[in-house]
């Protein structure tokens, strides 16, 4: 419940509750005060104004100001002054004549002053009994108020009439406390509702209690259904990763399946033009069996960063990966007719990384660059790999080709999922590139023009 909500309820006691009238009957009432104004002028005038009694006058006044309003009130100001003028006698008079109608004069404006006071009063305190009235009848909730002993319904809002009527809902257990707060299921209506109680004290002194009964049947749908969905995307996202798993898996395995099926058939066409020489056999059988290693290598590596998201680091020679990412990568460009040429700087210092997981990302680089210009002329079917270190220790290798380059469209989103300009490409290689570079604590980025792209990434040294 609401802080302010709550204080409004409060008021219920006092404003909302119905108040018991003293009387039916205005003349009754100021014929009374105005005999109260003449037995004060009386006894004023028989006891020789010595005791004073006109502050009296006050109490038919003030009476007839609360209960028959301004306008009663005034009457009966100007009603006491006079009698006070009329009966006024006492063996001390006034040493002049003025000071007496002076007095008189105190005495009326004191009186009117009175009234004026009593009826802003009388008005505020029915502008707030509206005010908490009117904010009660727009409430969404059924507010309500139950003698205890009996379940009398002592006062209702306006929703809850319309909704439960003038008596105490079914919906509520007959046990349920003066101190609830929970929710009410109404199996028979299919309805829920949340239900706030308190004790409160009633106008005429008795124990009641306060109810506030909120029909909350549609939070309630609303929240099972975004339970649902919520189920249905957790679903979806498993299922995403699980196709995102499964693409990556088939991404990485595709190269050295590609490079097992490229020694083969060169093995079949020698078999078949009658030149197969185990001696020459033997070479492409061997490679065919490090790829099928490799192939496995990579299936058990996926299979450890699911279990350890982190890689397996360790102090690596870049240039010794990246001669193993050529040699993987020889027959695929030699079949592709693209020269591959290592530019390796001397020497490297060494770098924390793990080697095949660099060595895939190597593979990655150089077979799009292979893509990229194997339909070329001659002169530009080429790839270049390169090794650089740099002044603070960490080490930088690239891949750049002579091609046309990346599309404009997709350079800024090249590393994100699912981007690609390659006709049936699933565009997870660059993406699977910057996890794997960005795992090591390094950055990978692209340049990228018309006579050509160039893919770099950098590994921090491994120290001391």
């Amino acid at each position: 419940m609401l802080a302010a909500e709550q204080r409004i309820l409060e008021g219920i006691a006092v404003a909302g509750a119905p108040r018991p009238a003293l009387t039916q009957l205005p003349a009754v009432v100021f014929a009374a005060n105005f005999a109260l104004v003449a037995l004060v002028a009386v006894l004023d005038y028989l006891t020789g104004y010595d005791v004073r009694l006109a502050i009296l006058y006050l109490f038919p006044i003030a009476l007839a100001t609360w209960r028959l309003g301004a306008g009663a009130g005034t009457f009966m100001a100007i009603a006491s002054t006079l009698a006070w003028l009329v009966s006024f006698s006492t063996e001390h008079p006034y040493a002049h004549d003025a000071y007496f109608y002076w007095e008189g004069a105190a005495k009326a404006a004191t009186f009117l002053f009175i009234v004026w006071l009593l009826a802003r009063l009388r008005r505020a305190l029915a502008h707030s009994d509206e005010r908490f009235v009117t904010v009660l009848d727009g409430l969404a909730a059924a507010v309500f108020v139950e003698d205890p002993r009996d379940g009398e319904v002592l006062f209702a809002n306006p929703r809850f009439r319309a909704k439960f009527g003038e008596r105490r809902p079914g919906v509520l257990p007959a046990s349920i406390g003066d101190e609830y707060a929970g929710e009410i299921h109404d199996a028979a209506a299919h309805r829920w509702y949340l239900v706030r109680s308190r004790p409160l004290r009633w106008i005429d002194g008795r124990a009641v209690t306060l109810r506030l009964v909120s029909d909350i049947t549609e939070e309630k749908r609303v929240r099972e259904l975004m339970e649902r969905h919520r189920d249905a995307l957790h679903r979806s996202s498993r299922l995403v990763a699980l196709g995102e798993f499964a693409s990556a898996i088939a991404h990485e395995i595709n190269q050295p399946l590609t490079a097992i099926a490229t020694y083969n058939n060169t093995c079949l066409r020698l078999l078949e033009s009658g030149r197969g020489d185990p001696q020459e056999l033997l070479p492409a059988m061997q490679k065919c069996r490090e790829q099928a290693k490799r192939a496995g290598a990579i299936i058990q590596r996926l299979r450890e960063l699911l279990r350890q998201p982190e890689p397996a680091l360790g102090a690596q020679d870049l240039n010794a990966v990246a001669q193993a990412a050529l040699q993987a990568a020889e027959a695929e460009a030699l079949e592709a007719g693209v020269a591959l040429e290592p530019v390796l700087a001397a020497q490297l210092p060494p770098v924390r990384a793990d080697a095949l997981l660099i060595e895939q990302v190597l593979l990655n680089l150089i077979r799009n660059a292979v893509e990229a210009v194997q339909g070329l002329a001659p002169a530009r079917r080429r790839v270049i790999l390169a090794s650089q270190a740099n002044p603070d220790g960490s080490v930088t290798l690239s891949v750049s080709d002579l091609g046309g380059g990346v599309a404009e469209g997709i350079r800024e989103r090249l590393f994100d999922p699912f981007v690609t300009d390659k006709p049936g490409g699933l565009g997870l290689g660059l993406s699977i590139c910057r996890s794997v570079i960005e795992s090591h604590g390094g950055s990978i980025a692209s340049e990228s023009g018309a006579t050509g792209a160039r893919f770099a990434f950098t590994l921090p040294g491994a120290g001391p």
